[in-house]
């Protein structure tokens, strides 16, 4: 993979933690926010987090 590739990995999982930050934002605002749904949101921005900090990894490498 080249520099390109991670940098778009990179802005892709960024973008996707944004998004997932929105809809808990979002979903708080409710009246009876799904804590399920947020758990799971949360769990997913970890993963990207962790994506994140993976590409970096390597592009530093190159």
């Amino acid at each position: 993979m080249g520099n390109q590739n991670h940098k778009k990995a990179i802005r892709s999982l960024q973008r996707r933690i944004i998004e997932h930050e929105d809809k808990i934002k979002k979903e708080l605002e409710k009246d009876y926010p799904d804590q399920g749904l947020i758990k799971y949101w949360q769990t997913e921005i970890r993963a990207f987090e962790k994506g994140v900090q993976q590409a970096l990894k390597r592009f530093r490498r190159l």
